[in-house]
């Protein structure tokens, strides 16, 4: 599945970030709101692997290796 400009923000975000980083570093890092990054992250299960799943923004997220190439 292509990805929609916001999800290759968020993925070039989270990459930026080190490739792992929580969904709200992620939100302050595009200027989003931590719901709208997580929604994103969620239908994105595919580029990202959810490390753990915790709540409050605090979800930690990682790049797929191979989804590097895509941003």
């Amino acid at each position: 599945m292509a990805l929609k400009k916001r999800q290759k923000t968020i993925l070039a975000a989270l990459t930026e970030l080190g490739g792992r980083a929580t969904t709200r570093q992620i939100a302050e890092k595009v200027g989003l709101s931590v719901n709208g990054v997580s929604q994103s992250l969620g239908a994105m299960r595919e580029h990202v692997i959810c490390l753990d799943d915790s709540h409050n923004g605090e979800t930690k997220w990682e790049v797929r290796q191979q989804q590097l190439s895509l941003i």
